[in-house]
């Protein structure tokens, strides 16, 4: 399978969806200005991403110190046996017993889905796949990571970088605590679910949610608020925090909103704005994403922040990225319900009555809905040969059905038809 060209004209979307539903076998690279990534696939799932600025194994012992799984002197000497034995370092970590296998995971999946997620922002690069029989990766440490999951991350990022791009412009900016009269009290992640965030754009706008003469913040929250001091920018901030790179400047951008952090010093010219150029993967990255409250806000504010992110009119289209976005994520759920019906087909001769009977062991439910929360359509025959159908639409227009999936199971091989008029036929 040869699968090479530019993200302008094959978008990253794309590139994943097919790879993930032909469950190819290879490795990806994205080259762009300043730097190049690649993307390691097993039948279709990552299991391995890196890139020349940011090597993992570089990487790997200052997310575990950041996160507190080990200390600065134990990394030191990680690295020390590393430079005798060529060993990898998360090796080293488990037998030296500095972190648990568990925790390694963890830190490894964190940093191979921080590298893709920085994909999403380029807005041109080139791309070459080559496939292979066999592949070299971190089998006993890494878990293969499903491309319809990275599909719907990119989505919402894509989706609520303009929110995020106006107030936290650049990773140069430096932010201060604001007075406050009341008490800062840490609540549970469900008490958190019940705060009103206001997105206006001022410190007016900005609803502080109170009880009485108590301010209600997360751990998370609070663990980004006590490393502003004035003094930091937000990259020192994002070097220091025990968080992951998106969760710090998503908590510092709820702070911000909630009036209890300003900024302390303007960002002049020349540092400008921490926005993505092409294929830009420097250090000075601005946050990904927000939390999911504020995805309603975004349907309405996205395309005229998009216009204003986008110096060029051609990429000011971040509506249908999202739309091809989830419409990728819809046929891999349509393609994953069929490899169910014929893991059931196989055992019980024909089709199922319902597509809910898959559930729980062939499919998991949440592949039963499309991206939009639209239940698909499914019908089948037994007689005279077996035969279904599995149907969705391709946007949030629910009157035109679009995506489809039919299968002849005796007779032919799996046909995805992107047009209307199909039936099932004796």
């Amino acid at each position: 399978m040869a699968l090479e060209g530019t993200l302008k004209d094959f978008s990253l979307a794309d590139i994943f969806q097919l790879i993930g539903l032909q469950r190819k076998t290879g490795v990806l690279r994205l080259t762009g200005s300043s730097d190049a990534v690649t993307v390691t696939f097993l039948d279709g799932q990552v299991v391995a991403a890196d890139s020349e600025n940011k090597r993992i194994e570089n990487r790997l012992g200052h997310v575990l110190v950041k996160k507190g799984n080990i200390t600065a002197e134990q990394l030191n000497r990680a690295l020390e046996i590393q430079k005798e034995t060529l060993q990898r370092l998360g090796f080293i970590l488990v037998n030296n017993n500095f972190i648990s296998r568990d925790q390694l995971r963890e830190a490894l999946q964190m940093q191979i889905l921080g590298t893709i997620y920085r994909l999403f922002r380029w807005q041109d690069g080139e791309y070459h796949f080559s496939q292979e029989s066999t592949i070299e990766y971190d089998r006993e440490n890494v878990l293969p990571i499903t491309a319809e999951s990275i599909l719907m991350e990119g989505a919402r990022m894509i989706d609520e970088w303009p929110i995020i791009e106006k107030r936290i412009r650049s990773y140069d900016m430096v932010f201060r605590k604001k007075p406050v009269d009341q008490q800062i009290v840490v609540v549970d992640e469900e008490d958190a679910d019940e705060l009103d965030f206001d997105m206006g754009d001022g410190p007016a706008a900005a609803n502080v949610a109170d009880a009485g003469d108590q301010i209600r913040i997360t751990a998370e929250e609070k663990a980004t608020y006590d490393l502003v001091d004035g003094v930091r920018n937000v990259g020192e901030i994002v070097e220091m925090s025990r968080l992951s790179e998106f969760d710090t400047n998503k908590y510092l951008y709820e702070l911000l909103t909630r009036d209890l952090i300003e900024e302390a010093r303007k960002v002049t010219e020349k540092t400008g704005p921490a926005r993505e150029t092409v294929g830009q993967t420097a250090a000075t990255e601005v946050p990904t994403a927000l939390s999911l409250p504020l995805i309603l806000v975004v349907a309405g504010l996205a395309a005229a922040s998009l216009l204003t992110f986008y110096k060029n009119p051609v990429n000011a289209i971040g509506h249908e990225v999202v739309a091809e976005l989830k419409k990728a994520i819809s046929l891999e759920r349509i393609a994953r319900l069929g490899n169910g019906i014929d893991a059931w087909s196989a055992i019980h001769g024909t089709p199922p009555d319902e597509l809910e009977d898959l559930v729980p062991a062939y499919v998991s439910d949440n592949l039963l809905q499309d991206p939009w929360g639209r239940t698909y359509s499914y019908l089948s025959k037994s007689a005279p040969v077996s035969q279904y159908i599995i149907s969705g639409s391709d946007g949030d227009n629910n009157t035109d059905t679009d995506l489809f999936l039919a299968r002849n199971l005796d007779e032919a091989p799996t046909e995805q038809v992107q047009a209307g008029g199909i039936e099932l036929v004796d």
